[in-house]
């Protein structure tokens, strides 16, 4: 049973986005070009625009457990429920691919004994990807996406499968989102989403920001 959102204010209207970390595969450490075969311990952060899920407060973060065997094709199969706001879906007022624009982003970590997470890629989860050709969009849809360079945002190794859904009662009566915009040419044929300049907010830590234990096994 997931967890209730803490700070909540009782609001039957409150939206509530649910994602489903899945899994992930081929990844790879390109930090750390001596040591290829370092095992990987990798986890998931994902991070919310503040002013879609949190009316101006500071945004959550949200992370899995960390997978000790998967190595380079973790499972995870955690999910999250954060609320949201109906904006998220307008693409909010600075639009889709600026920073702070409506998109969940996806960071994907390995951890390290006595040093901080290897960052091993990122993405982005643009709101028109969550309900792009489904109504009503309660129902839930598996996404895919391959990873971006951790540090120049060129292409990275590995991809990353996740189901989405959104929750709440009137759903049918939100406006359908813009259109997804085409893919870029010569991004891989597995991202259905197509990732924006990584801003600072893809890769805060639980430590530096504000973590919410919503994860469940």
């Amino acid at each position: 049973m997931a967890a209730a959102a803490e700070n909540g204010d009782g609001d039957d209207e409150q939206l509530a986005l649910e994602v489903t970390v899945l899994s992930a595969e081929s990844l790879r450490n390109r930090s750390s070009p001596l040591l290829p075969g370092r095992r990987l311990r990798p986890y998931v952060i994902l991070s919310f625009p503040a002013a879609a899920c949190n009316r101006g407060q500071l945004a959550p973060i949200y992370r899995t457990r960390v997978d000790e065997g998967g190595a380079h094709h973790p499972t995870w199969h955690d999910t999250l429920r954060a609320p949201m706001d109906a904006s998220f879906l307008r693409g909010g007022e600075q639009g889709r691919g600026k920073a702070g624009g409506a998109a969940v982003h996806v960071s994907v970590l390995s951890k390290r004994p006595l040093r901080g997470p290897a960052r091993l890629g990122w993405c982005e989860i643009p709101s028109c990807d969550i309900v792009d050709g489904l109504w009503p969009p309660s129902v839930r849809r598996r996404l895919s996406y391959a990873l971006r360079h951790p540090c120049h945002g060129g292409h990275s190794h590995g991809v990353i499968h996740m189901a989405v859904r959104l929750l709440g009662p009137h759903l049918e009566r939100l406006a359908r989102p813009s259109p997804r915009p085409a893919p870029e040419p010569g991004w891989y044929v597995t991202a259905i989403g197509i990732p924006a300049a990584a801003p600072a907010a893809a890769f805060l830590l639980p430590e530096s920001g504000t973590h919410v234990p919503y994860w469940r096994r």
